[in-house]
């Protein structure tokens, strides 16, 4: 899948922009010790995004950087929730909690809308497809060139769409939805820290009828980070995180199964690449004493959910 950039998208009409039936959006933020990534996106935000009903919340996960104090120095206008200790990625729940808009953005604190017009074009397409409860961006990190989305349509679960693949996508730094749709599920799990809290709510929204989209008109920058966890870290939650999230959604009888994929998978991850072979392993072996847990949630897939999300496994067990 390509990105191509089209200068179109950088205008909005000023006619569009008093149009009285656009809803008021909010836009939530994670942040945790990133204060010089937020205060970019926030400038971002507050000063190239062309919309006229916004209200931003700024989750911050107890930072110790001096985030806070940068918020309320430079960006007084934007509301802020302090947590006392790093909750990980359920803080994002906060933002369900305390938003007053029709849709809930969620970036990244290295994340933002690529052109002013992008939320302005994603509102606009929500609001003509009432069947669709979610939108998930395709996001470019413009550093590296790299499109982190690339291929996922291949993943889809129905037909091919002109403008949108229908599947379990959550770009965790880019998405769009609707708040009554948000508060249909149960949010982001508290046990998760980072890594694959996307496809856990993906799943969430599958099991309860709701309709995610992943639609690559809209482009979503990410700046990845100078203040990334380290690669064996994000190796150990990934390899934790998905054995979590095999026992939490899948019927009993088809974890064995799919457990030995992912486990078969981490084995040729430990080939490739070497030196993250500790990571998988502690990984791998956390997230099987803490199954427990995950075992014991409620709802799970139902068989036909099952069968129905037969090109999903590829999309699962991709990265090797």
């Amino acid at each position: 899948m390509s990105t191509v950039w089209d200068a179109r998208h950088w205008s909005i009409a000023d006619a569009d922009l008093k149009d009285p039936t656009l809803p008021l959006i909010t836009i939530g933020i994670l942040n945790y010790n990133r204060c010089d990534d937020l205060r970019q996106t926030l400038d971002v935000i507050t000063r190239g995004i062309r919309y006229p009903s916004i209200e931003i919340i700024v989750i911050d996960n107890g930072s110790t950087d001096g985030s806070i104090q940068m918020l309320a120095h430079e960006f007084p206008n934007v509301l802020s929730y302090e947590v006392q200790q790093n909750n990980g990625v359920s803080s994002r729940n906060i933002v369900t909690r305390l938003a007053k808009g029709k849709y809930v953005f969620h970036f990244d604190n290295d994340s933002n809308p690529a052109t002013p017009a992008t939320i302005f074009r994603v509102v606009k397409y929500l609001e003509s497809h009432s069947e669709i409860d979610a939108i998930s961006m395709s996001c470019y990190q413009p550093l590296t060139g790299i499109t982190e989305t690339e291929g996922w349509n291949n993943y889809r679960l129905r037909k091919k769409s002109e403008h949108a693949f229908e599947g379990i996508f959550v770009v965790e730094g880019g998405s769009c939805f609707r708040l009554d749709s948000l508060k249909k599920v149960q949010g982001y799990d508290e046990k998760w820290t980072y890594g694959s809290e996307g496809i856990d709510l993906g799943l969430q929204f599958f099991k309860n009828g709701l309709k995610i989209c992943l639609c690559p008109e809209f482009l979503t920058l990410h700046f990845f980070s100078s203040n990334m966890r380290p690669s064996d870290r994000r190796a150990y939650m990934n390899s934790r995180h998905m054995i979590w999230l095999i026992a939490k959604h899948w019927p009993l009888l088809a974890l064995p199964i799919l457990i030995m994929i992912l486990i078969s998978r981490r084995v040729i991850a430990l080939l490739m690449h070497k030196g993250t072979w500790r990571a998988n392993l502690r990984g791998l072996k956390d997230g099987l004493k803490d199954i427990g847990y995950f075992l014991n949630a409620r709802p799970k897939l139902t068989w036909r959910q099952v069968i129905e999300l037969r090109r999903f496994y590829f999309f699962l067990f991709r990265w090797a």
